[in-house]
């Protein structure tokens, strides 16, 4: 049995051992079930095996602080139900245990009406911190941040941060590191639990802290925060405003979604997609529907191109109809060729921080890159036709392998260009790797492909 079969049979088996329990009415042996389990692996046995009544009936049972830790799991349409079923009281308990990124970030996708039913139930202070959060620009660093960090004085012995940090310890995200800051809460830098610990408990928090601290103003875009996160090696990140004041956290739980969600991102528009939300799953069939035609219609008016240099080129195709048969191959080749020059920009833009200063160097290596795969396509493709289609002449071989070795190159310098471009226009570098890069590629292709076999060929039609 395979890890996946493994945890699927222990989820069924936690199910059943829950819905006994909720038959028979114990809810001492329920409690003890779900203290016992992950709540990650909750959320998905209640999205799975249990209605919405069941899922409410558990949530008034057990402790206010598991639910709301299995409330941050579950899928945003069950979070809804969940809200909608619980008194206002309920929801106040609940947002208490909750830490604040958490909270917005399900916010932001329902109904204005629970919003605000959700912002009234909640105490005066998170009301407060949660919209300062969902008034951030999307996507920015202090729309992801959280609010529940610990705070401390430089001037305060390591016993006394200590006490602090417990006081402080279930409502704080993280208490790996903790923050320094002075009474108007500008941020002077941070101390590790570590530090604290080991340190005397007479020493002063001063004397132990680091002042060198990386930190992220609340504007800038969460795709910088995770290459801050990346390049720095970093567990946590404080976010500060224009003027230096700590106004919440980054954690690299918040990161690891970060990363995901631009990927899914990059990847939806490298494919043609509109960027969406939401999972494939629970997706409706008209929102798939309108993320995908816009790209369709453009390519497929755009594939009127195409369409255009093979009717010009009637004459050739009629009098060497073998040109036909390697079309497709061309028009693959060249899309691909420029798919990987555009991956590899796309990924130094992302990990590098390649701009348009590094015009040259990019078009420098497209192109040494290019000598080097053409030679190599050119030489394999003239001995594959050679060898498995000896109908087709040896003019003609040469030919299409010349028309890869050409197509390769200025495929590759497309691909490297074109992210570089859309980068300093402030557009996705990722959306010029799909779609827009293959139909260039396609018409160039085409183009090149006809202008050569005019030039070799053309005599052969015209009596030359």
């Amino acid at each position: 049995m395979n890890l996946k079969e493994n945890s699927l049979e222990k989820s069924k088996m936690i199910a059943n051992e829950i819905k006994n329990s909720l038959e028979e009415k114990n809810i001492f042996h329920l409690r003890d079930i779900i203290y016992d389990t992950n709540e990650v692996t909750l959320a998905n046995i209640f999205e799975q095996y249990f209605d919405i009544k069941e899922i409410l009936f558990m949530f008034k049972v057990i402790k206010k602080e598991k639910s709301s830790e299995i409330f941050a799991y579950l899928p945003q349409n069950m979070k809804q139900q969940v809200i909608n079923g619980l008194q206002d009281h309920e929801i106040k308990v609940m947002l208490d245990y909750m830490f604040t990124d958490d909270i917005s970030e399900f916010l932001e996708e329902l109904p204005a009406n629970i919003v605000k039913r959700v912002l009234n139930s909640a105490s005066n202070q998170r009301r407060s911190e949660i919209n300062m959060i969902l008034n951030f620009k999307e996507n920015s660093a202090g729309s992801v941040m959280s609010t529940d960090y610990v705070e401390l004085d430089p001037e305060i012995t390591a016993d006394e941060a200590l006490k602090m940090i417990k006081d402080k310890e279930r409502l704080a995200e993280t208490i790996s590191y903790c923050y320094i800051t002075n009474n108007q809460h500008i941020l002077l830098g941070f101390v590790s639990m570590r530090s604290i610990l080991l340190a005397s408990s007479n020493t002063l928090i001063s004397d132990i802290m680091e002042t060198d601290v990386i930190s992220v103003e609340c504007d800038e875009d969460q795709e910088q925060v995770a290459k801050i996160f990346s390049k720095y090696d970093l567990l946590v990140l404080p976010v500060v405003n224009d003027q230096h004041r700590l106004i919440g956290i980054i954690t690299i739980d918040d990161v690891y979604d970060i990363i995901q969600d631009e990927v899914t991102e990059d990847l939806q528009k490298m494919g043609g997609i509109t960027p969406i939300e939401g999972s494939y799953v629970n997706m409706p069939i008209l929102e798939m529907v309108k993320s995908r035609i816009t790209w369709l219609l453009i390519l497929m008016i755009s594939a009127t191109i195409s369409g255009h240099i093979l009717s010009i080129n009637s004459d050739l195709t009629l009098k060497f109809p073998s040109l036909i048969i390697f079309i497709p191959m061309l028009m693959d080749t060249a899309g691909n060729a420029g798919s990987q020059s555009s991956a590899m920009v796309v990924r130094g833009i992302a990990i590098d921080n390649l701009n348009i200063s590094d015009f040259k160097y990019v078009i420098k290596t497209e192109f040494l890159n290019s000598l080097i795969l053409g030679a190599i396509l050119f030489t394999v493709n003239i001995l594959r036709i050679l060898i498995f289609m000896p109908k087709i002449s040896l003019s003609i071989a040469i030919l299409i392998s010349a028309t890869i070795y050409i197509i390769i190159t200025i495929a590759n310098l497309i691909g490297g260009i074109l992210p570089l471009l859309a980068s300093t226009i402030k557009q996705d570098p990722a959306s010029m790797s799909g779609p827009i890069l293959t139909t260039v590629c396609d018409a160039i292709s085409l183009t090149i492909y006809f202008s050569l076999a005019s030039m070799f060929l053309g005599g052969v039609i015209y009596g030359i």
